[in-house]
């Protein structure tokens, strides 16, 4: 089966027979679904037949905006990334996303960064060592450089760095790493740490190894634009259980096929994020499980304000600052009584990520991201609904932008010497989880996520922000009054501790919420039923290996 060709040719899929059966169909080719077939093939016979079944376009199609200059335009294009609909339980909308490509927003971002393995422990069984030794093989595979070495990072994110050492930040260093990637530690020395992470790119900015390089494509049969819209069901033999038959598809032409696998022995693995508890909900045998749908989460991401680079440091700033590799991780301690099992004040893990750059470099993320500021939460609800309105009025305002930039250097180029000839500004943002997991909307087709439904986030948003604001001032310096004024007027981003912070976070809580867009990667969605640990009878034609999905 050697499909691979075929790729280069993107209307150009491989023609499936109707009544072929397969052994495995994967439905979702983000880096979960890459992560779990490039070990599964290894594992499985050379004649197993396996179909992966992809809702958004091929990756290499859409790979030209996953360049290390260029990610930052999958926000603005369509067909990589599109909204859910998400809400509050109360209706105020959330700027959620998804992206809808083969290695999904693994393909897309700069970023692999390992959950903690006492977390992983918790939630999937077996012990740290286990965790950590799948970590270091999976990282092995990936071959990323040393971030610790000297001269990986950028001058502007050493700066950053530097700053944030200043702060209380504990340096990078090689404990919280495993195979060159950082893995978050639960039992951190210092309440705030600085981790530098490898990124997919060589110094061309071109990407080498991510989730997608890992899989064997030629050994498998790959459809693209073909959104799951159900699973077939049907009785085991002898047996009143039900087993998966095959999936139904739509591809966007509105053709309907059904996918087959082998009965009794074929597996479909729903890999899909968010689409799949739609998909389970959609089959009549499956959907009075009421475990289906919850557990739902993401982290709250609260973008914060802009400073001005300065002159010095002006020129060092290049388009591989447009997303740092680097992030600061703080844990802030609840001002509640909760308390866990060892009677230690309860505390929620808070990341905040860097962006730097040339405005026009950093236009596609201000011209998307920042909608949710848009203070008309029936408006973002109807773009949740309908997501292309979204990518329309991101491009509007991208245009838009780009044209003042350009007036701006025009004029400052020439006959406003005091205007900057390029306006270079750094920025940041906050996030972490909320206290209270969300849920899938049976009803109303849609994501419920429970931001700001505990004064917990209140505090724990107020805290973080009010503890890094003069850290993050640091890298640069607060823009001219009167853009500063425009800026907070639009966004309520604070520039001064106190009052400013908690109007920022109530304003944000009200109308212009917006989530990480990792609904279903290092977030959480779902409990993990199966750990293996027990019965390992129904993954033996995995050799035995536990699955986790």
């Amino acid at each position: 089966m050697m499909w691979f060709p075929l790729f280069r040719n993107e209307h150009a899929m491989p023609q499936i027979d109707p009544d072929e059966e397969f052994d495995l169909i994967m439905v979702g080719s983000g880096n979960g679904a890459c992560g779990f077939l490039g070990e599964c093939l290894n594992h499985v016979p050379a004649d197993h037949r396996v179909l992966v079944l992809e809702e958004g376009n091929n990756f290499f199609f859409t790979s030209d905006i996953t360049h290390q200059n260029g990610w930052s335009k999958s926000y603005a294009n369509g067909s990589a990334f599109t909204l859910h609909n998400a809400t509050t339980p109360d209706g105020r909308s959330i700027l959620s996303g998804r992206a809808r490509t083969l290695g999904g927003g693994g393909s897309i971002n700069y970023t692999m960064i390992h959950e903690s393995s006492d977390w992983l422990v918790k939630q999937a069984g077996h012990d740290v060592a286990y965790w950590n030794e799948c970590k270091a093989a999976l990282n092995r595979s990936l071959e990323r450089p040393d971030p610790l070495k000297q001269g990986y990072q950028t001058p502007f994110a050493d700066y950053i760095a530097v700053n944030a050492q200043k702060a209380g930040y504990m340096p990078p260093n090689k404990d919280n790493m495993i195979e060159n990637i950082p893995s978050i530690s639960s039992s951190l020395s210092s309440k705030k740490q600085l981790y530098f992470f490898p990124t997919q790119f060589d110094q061309f900015g071109s990407r080498t190894n991510s989730g997608v390089s890992i899989v064997k494509w030629q050994q498998i049969k790959y459809r693209w634009n073909t959104k799951v819209i159900g699973l077939v069901m049907d009785k085991k033999a002898g047996t009143t259980e039900v087993a998966c038959k095959g999936v139904e598809t739509r591809s966007l032409e509105g053709v309907e096929t059904t996918y087959k696998v082998k009965k009794d022995t074929g597996r479909v693995v729903l890999c899909g994020g968010s689409a799949s508890p739609r998909i389970l909900l959609n089959t009549k045998e499956l959907a009075s499980n009421e475990k289906i749908g919850q557990r739902v989460n993401d982290h709250i991401c609260m973008p914060l304000a802009i400073y001005a680079v300065d002159k010095e440091k002006a020129p060092v700033v290049g388009a591989t600052d447009i997303y740092e590799s680097l992030f600061a991780y703080t844990l802030i301690q609840h001002t509640s009584e909760g308390r866990n099992d060892k009677g230690e004040a309860e505390t929620t893990e808070v990341g905040i990520d860097f962006f730097s750059g040339e405005l026009k470099r950093l236009i596609y993320l201000i011209s998307s991201l920042y909608l949710c500021f848009l203070p008309f939460n029936g408006f973002k609800s109807f773009m949740g609904r309908h997501p292309i309105v979204y990518t329309y009025l991101s491009n509007a305002i991208r245009m838009i932008l780009t044209a003042i930039i350009a007036l701006i250097e025009a004029l400052g180029g020439r006959f406003l010497p005091f205007l900057p000839s390029s306006i270079i500004i750094t920025t940041a943002l906050v996030k972490f989880n909320p206290s209270k997991e969300g849920y899938y909307d049976r009803v109303g087709d849609k994501i419920i996520l429970r931001f700001f439904d505990d004064e917990t986030d209140f505090t724990v948003a107020e805290e973080a922000i009010n503890q890094n604001l003069a850290f993050l001032e640091s890298n640069g310096q607060k823009p001219p009054f009167l853009i500063r004024v425009l800026f907070q007027y639009l966004t309520k981003a604070p520039y001064k501790r106190g009052p400013e912070v908690k109007r920022y976070v109530r304003h944000f809580a009200k109308k212009t919420l917006l989530s990480e867009q990792h609904l279903a990667g290092g977030c959480l969605l779902g409990d993990v039923v199966d750990k293996g640990l027990e019965d390992s009878s129904r993954l033996d034609w995995y050799s035995g290996q536990a699955i986790f999905m």
